[in-house]
């Protein structure tokens, strides 16, 4: 585990092996985020890596409906419509 230090202003330094796992760039903007006592980084803008499937990652969600039951019913409607 890494650690860092605050600094005075409320400033981090992302170690550079984090920086080049996440694929992070300097003046990257990044959401913050608080919840049961865990501080979160999030990067909003990641280089666009064409090989990278997740960023695809919920592009489609609602395509199929909203609840399990409404995209199980518009699934096997769809299969129903296959030639076979």
């Amino acid at each position: 585990m890494l650690e860092v230090k605050l600094r005075p202003k409320g400033q981090i330094t992302i170690p550079a092996s984090v920086m080049k796992a996440a694929k992070l760039k300097a003046d990257a903007t990044m959401r913050i985020d608080y919840i049961n006592g865990v501080i979160t980084l999030t990067p909003i803008q990641q280089t666009s890596d064409p090989d990278d499937i997740m960023r695809y990652a919920g592009s489609l969600a609602g395509m199929w409906g909203a609840t399990p039951e409404e995209m199980e019913r518009n699934i096997a409607l769809e299969r129903s419509s296959w030639e076979r």
